[in-house]
């Protein structure tokens, strides 16, 4: 058993060396590429009219779930106002109404629950 592990433990070694080289240059550019690429949320960027967008559609495959539309939606308002301001805001305003109409349905759908109308409706 000894002469079993002393050979595992001289054989380890080299087996566990690495097959490509690596280098402190090659550990400097992927710094300097990592760094470069930093999110840049300017004036060229369309990332509101994205959220907005995304917000306004997540909004909806979640209409069974009233208490969650209401915050996604508002966060869908929210970013599409801010993504008017930007050079392209096609996405911005297409999330923002898209956003507002689901808000709406949700609190009417809200109202008729509280009101009691699905449950006069089904004898309750």
């Amino acid at each position: 058993m000894k002469s079993v592990l002393s050979i595992l433990l001289i054989i380890m070694p080299i087996i566990a060396t690495p097959s490509f080289p690596v280098a402190e240059i090659q550990k400097d550019e992927i710094v300097e590429i990592i760094g470069s690429e930093l999110p840049n949320f300017s004036s060229n960027n369309s990332f509101w009219g994205i959220f907005s967008f995304s917000c306004a559609l997540l909004s909806i495959g979640l209409i069974p779930n009233i208490l969650a539309i209401v915050p996604i939606s508002l966060l869908g308002i929210i970013s599409g106002a801010i993504g008017f301001n930007k050079r392209r805001k096609g996405l911005a305003i297409a999330g923002f109404i898209l956003s507002i109409i689901v808000f709406i349905i949700s609190i009417l759908l809200s109202a008729f629950i509280l009101i009691g109308g699905v449950g006069g409706a089904f004898g309750g």
